[in-house]
Parts: C-alpha cells; structure tokens; sequence
C-alpha cells in the first residue's frame, strides 16, 4: 500500500493549488444521466428552502447541492441539515477553510510534513480512497489546522473533478507518529473537525481505516472518541501493520 500510495494517486497536491474553475469539474447535466434517483425537482426544492435562511449563501453552484443530495442518500430533510453544517462550519471556521493558497508559505512547509492524495484506481465498489500520511516525523513540524486545511483542500479538488461516486474510504498511515503528535491536537479544532466530518462533508463515507496504530491506538482513541457518534465509529478500522 505504501508503495501504492507514492507512485499512483489521480488527485495531488499540484492540482489543489489550482482554483476550481481552471480545473474541469463535472457538471450537473452529468450527475443527472449518472444518477437515475436524482431529481432536478429536489435541488429546487433546496435552493428554494435555502432562500429562507438569510445565514446561508444564495449562490450556491448546482454541482454543490447534488453533491450534498446525493451524500445524504437523495433524502431532503437529511440534506437540508447537511448543508446547514456544511456552509456553517466552512464559515465558522476560517482556520480550515481560509486562505486556502498552495503557496502560502504555511502550507508549502506543511505540504512537506504530510502527504495526502486519492489513491487511483478505486475500490470494486467504486469508492475512491483518500490517503493520508507523514513525511516527517518530528512533531514540532506538524501543525493540525493546517494539515487539516490540505485535507479540506484535496477532498473538494476531487469532488470537483470526479462528482459523486458511490463512497468514500480515509486511510490514515499512523507510521512515524508520537505521543507529541497527539499533544498537539486541540480540543477545539477536534471537535470542529468531527463535525464537518461526520454532519458535513458530502460524501458518502464507507470506511476510517488506520494503519500502525500499534504503540498509540490507545492514546488516539482516548482523545478522539468523544467525539465520534456510533454511525462513525462502526466505519473506523484500526490494523498494527502496513496492510489491511
């Protein structure tokens, strides 16, 4: 997997350096003829329901609220608090996603300290893997809020080029990882994160799988269980070796 992982991933960071509209994106003609349940009657019936809270953006791509639908299972109720917490939390929490500029000097060092990339091919099933991992292992470098804002930044760079698809799965390589690491973690910016992750993001979210966790998995899941619900939870997968 590891080697896997270096040479054949579809979405890298050079390419979320680039603003979405220099980037081919589906369309939302496409997402229509791919999704046979997904009704244009439905995104007008959010764009109308979003006219009536005045804290939420008026100007939303159409691309986004399939995007959104489509993660929530085509239910309507289910992507209204969707886009509640997605357009909430983007706003809310400007150390996530703000200033979202690949050549910001905090950025380009942290884009040293961890790699990140869609894995190509995807899964059987069509679910596209995104992986993340250290390239360097000494804590001091690593700054969450902004490998958090990489992440953000990949996710949408292939939401954007791929659309919808029928999943997603995260892998996280724990390898390289110390107990200064966790200590770094906020409490804060935590549970900000497993909001957006779990209320937010729109994707459908298959699997959390962990790789060498071996000498940490205790300490990780002490400080972030509270804030996983019992749907993410059932997701998370935790493997001591390189392999699942």
């Amino acid at each position: 997997m590891e080697g896997q992982a270096s040479s054949s991933t579809s979405c890298r960071l050079e390419q979320f350096a680039v603003r979405d509209h220099l980037i081919k994106g589906i369309t939302a003609d496409e997402e229509y003829k791919k999704n046979p349940d997904l009704k244009k009657e439905d995104i007008q019936a959010l764009r109308q329901w979003m006219l009536t809270q005045p804290h939420l953006p008026q100007d939303v791509p159409e691309e986004t609220l399939i995007l959104i639908h489509h993660s929530c299972y085509f239910d309507l109720e289910a992507s209204k608090s969707c886009i509640e917490v997605y357009f909430t939390t983007r706003t809310n929490t400007p150390e996530f996603f703000s200033k979202r500029d690949i050549n910001r000097p905090e950025l380009l060092a942290q884009s040293k300290v961890v790699e990140f990339g869609a894995i190509a091919p995807k899964t059987p099933q069509g679910y596209q893997v995104i992986f993340h991992r250290l390239q360097q292992f000494e804590p001091s470098k690593y700054v969450f809020q902004d490998s958090v804002r990489l992440l953000a930044m990949s996710i949408d760079a292939c939401l954007h080029v791929e659309g919808t698809v029928p999943g997603y799965i995260f892998l996280f390589d724990m390898a390289g990882v110390r107990l200064g690491h966790v200590l770094r973690l906020s409490v804060g910016q935590l549970s900000k994160f497993f909001l957006y992750l779990q209320e937010g993001l729109p994707v459908r979210l298959k699997g959390i799988h962990i790789l060498n966790t071996r000498p940490l998995i205790d300490k990780i899941m002490f400080v972030v269980k509270p804030f996983m619900k019992k749907d993410l939870l059932s997701l998370w997968n935790s493997s001591p070796s390189e392999i699942i």
